[in-house]
């Protein structure tokens, strides 16, 4: 084969090329094991690939901010008894302002009621955030009504 003669270069552009063709194999395989033909992966069987994408946005973009909800919710427990004893707020701030990034990517695309569920907790995060940079003794109670507001109590 004349594309391992180039020395080196040739070679590793071979094995990749090679590497390529097997993962499109595999994932190709595994698509079919699942149910899906090329019909449906091109959308003119079955359902239209727009509406089955629109199914699938609206159920797992739910089940992933929830996810990242209590994925917060435990966050900030971790957090408590820090804040509480006043020690590494610093780090304590730093990690309430990783929560609301993330949180902010996850409701970015969400529903109006979502976004405003969202909107009262990140005030709630905000307010915390300022809080610990402040080194505030009201810290602590901000954290229990953002944990209050996950838990779904308020």
């Amino acid at each position: 084969m004349t594309m391992f003669r180039g020395g080196c270069g040739g070679c590793l552009s071979g094995l990749a090329l090679l590497a390529a063709g097997a993962a499109l194999f595999v994932s190709w395989t595994t698509y079919r094991r699942t149910g899906g033909d090329l019909d449906q992966l091109l959308g003119r069987g079955g359902k239209p690939l727009a509406e089955a994408q629109k199914t699938l946005n609206t159920g797992s973009w739910e089940a992933g901010r929830q996810a990242y909800l209590a994925q917060a919710k435990v966050r900030l427990l971790a957090q408590r008894a820090e804040i509480a004893a006043n020690r590494n707020l610093d780090q304590a701030r730093r990690e309430v302002e990783d929560i609301r990034a993330q949180l902010n990517r996850a409701f970015k695309d969400a529903g109006a009621e979502a976004k405003a569920r969202w909107g009262t907790l990140d005030d709630d995060l905000a307010r915390l955030e300022a809080q610990l940079r402040e080194g505030s003794a009201k810290a602590l109670s901000s954290l229990d009504e953002a944990l209050a507001k996950l838990r779904g109590e308020k």
